[in-house]
Parts: structure tokens; sequence; C-alpha cells
């Protein structure tokens, strides 16, 4: 591995505004770590290094791995007192998820803390996805992937006991934005395919380093997603920024009124905090709905640490709540 770099600790500029709690775990567990070498030639062996997590214990779910074409999806669906999968009368709701990683890092296992919390908790079927990775495999492959799992999902419905009804699109980070970006897609095709919420955490709006969101200056040396970390991501994705399929703010104005509803997360302390802001702002300027959400004192993975910090597990809670409301709207107008 080519990478020898250590996490150092959290800046000056950024350390008074941390939540104390946040600052405890950092200095335990990530302070000395190993770091990414952002000048050094990319090393695919650093996918074997965990990401920063402290996620709480994934929940007892049915796992089926599944490929489909040139990526593969993990089904958690809920299990049955006995054993086996629980099937549900008519079919379960799902969430297609998208996991973090800067499409270049992740996969089905960094985030499934909230995937198994959302299965046993709304409860609801969780297609999490393993989407091709950058840079072996750049823009556009992720977003084709995340379309061709949407599109399974509703052809497979009857096979995993799903009602393509009730379906929600979530992630984290670039998992964000592939969710913001199929839900686009999804209002454009012919017939429109029903979404009932996005689910869009830290998401990654705006694909060009040179957008002049205040918080990418602010947080440019903050921990877990300092600047040079995004860029690096940009540069090995290789997405043209001005198209909305890599950045889905800047999709035309005719798509908004059409979109589901959104709840949107972002960390206080995050370099993206600012585009997740203004996506959240533009949904409800151009006719959709969206719930903004920003959690003060932590950084971009904030998320993912529900099983050490109250924030994290607040958003979990929040997740769960607010996909469990848009399928119950949602199964109400069916």
């Amino acid at each position: 591995m080519s990478y020898t770099s250590k996490h150092g600790p959290i800046h000056p500029s950024v350390l008074p505004l941390c939540d104390p709690a946040y600052v405890e775990y950092y200095n335990s567990a990530i302070l000395g770590g190993i770091a990414l070498d952002y000048t050094a030639p990319f090393d695919p062996s650093i996918r074997t290094v965990p990401l920063l997590s402290g996620g709480a214990k994934p929940l007892e779910c049915v796992a089926e791995e599944v490929q489909i074409g040139e990526c593969n999806v993990r089904v958690l669906t809920p299990p049955a007192e006995g054993g086996g999968k629980q099937v549900k009368q008519g079919g379960w709701p799902v969430v297609i998820y998208f996991h973090g990683g800067g499409w270049v890092l992740g996969s089905i296992d960094s985030e499934i803390s909230i995937a198994t919390q959302l299965c046993r908790r709304v409860p609801c079927v969780v297609v999490s996805v393993n989407y091709r990775l950058a840079p072996e495999h750049p823009y556009p492959a992720a977003v084709d992937d995340a379309w061709s799992v949407l599109l399974w999902v509703r052809a497979h419905a009857q096979e995993y006991n799903i009602n393509p009804s009730l379906l929600a699109v979530g992630g984290a980070s670039c998992g964000g934005q592939l969710a913001a970006v199929i839900s686009h897609m999804a209002v454009l095709s012919s017939p429109p395919i029903p979404i009932a919420l996005q689910l869009l955490t830290v998401p990654c709006t705006d694909l060009d380093p040179a957008a002049p969101y205040p918080s990418r200056e602010l947080f440019a040396l903050g921990p877990a997603l300092p600047a040079a970390r995004m860029n690096w991501f940009y540069n090995l994705f290789n997405a043209p920024p001005k198209e909305w399929k890599a950045s889905p703010i800047l999709a035309p104005a005719e798509h908004w009124d059409r979109l589901p509803p959104a709840f949107v997360v972002v960390g206080g302390l995050d370099f993206l905090r600012d585009e997740g802001v203004e996506y959240a702002r533009l949904m409800n300027e151009r006719g959709a709905k969206a719930e903004l959400k920003v959690f003060e004192g932590v950084p971009h993975h904030f998320p993912s640490l529900d099983g050490v910090l109250e924030q994290g597990k607040e958003y979990v809670d929040d997740a769960v709540d607010r996909v469990a409301k848009a399928f119950k709207e949602a199964e109400a107008k069916l």
C-alpha cells in the first residue's frame, strides 16, 4: 500500500466548533490511524482499510446477495420469528440505499448499521447497492448502476415480496448524490416512477470544485472530509461538473416540482454543508418539498457514528421515522 500518512489532530480552525463528544471519539479512534496520501497514485488496496466509522451493531436481517449487471446488491428483509424471511401481505415497502465513499471507497458493508436499522425498524426491504467504483469505473458508471438497480427492483418486486408502489431512495455523501440524480431521472421516465421519499444524507449535490459555498472554505481543513480529500474524489470520479446527472443541483428547473419529497440532513461542520442546504432550498422554491435538518458541532461522517455519538443516533432515529411516515402517506394514496 502506498498510503502511509496518519490522521493528525483536529485542525485549530475547526476544533473549537466541534462537539466535545466528537473530539473525544476522534482522539481515541481516528487520531494516528492510516490516512490517504492525496498526492500518491491511486492504490486500490486502500479499500481494505475500514472507513472512519463508529456505527451501532447491525440488527439481524435476512440477507441475499444478487448480481445486477455490472454491480451487486444486498437485499435485506425483516426476519420471521421462526427463521427465514418475514412475509408481508401486499408486499414490503423498499428503500434503495447507496453507500458513501466519494465514488471511490466504501461498500455495502460501510453503512450496514443504517441499512439494517431501516429494514427492522421501518420495517421494509432494503436494497443496498455495491455500485462500480472509480477510478476503475469513472462517471457515469455509478449513476448507470444506480438507475439499473431502480429498474431491477421494480421488475423483480414480486419475487422479493416488494410493493413497487412504496419505494424510497437514499444514501450518504456521494450516495446522496446518486439518490438525488435517479430521483430526477425517475420523474422524467415514461411513465414517471413514483418515489415516496429521498433520504439525502450529507449529500454531494454540486461537483464543481470551484463552486463558492462558504462551508467549503470554512471547513477545508476539517476532519473526515477536508478539501483535499473531496478534490481527490472529484478527480478520480472524473464527472463533468456542469452535467446535472453529476451535479443534481444543476438539473433543469422544470424537473423540480415533480420531484418526490426529501429529508435532507447535513452536518454543521461539513465541507458539503452548504450545497445540501442549497439543494433543499431549491426544492422548496421550485415546487417540491424538502425538510432540512442541520446537526451542529459535527463533521461529514457523523451519520455513521450512531454507536458513539448522540447526533448519529438521533440521525438514525430521524431517518427511520421519516421513511416510515413517507411510506404510510404513500400507502394511504394507493
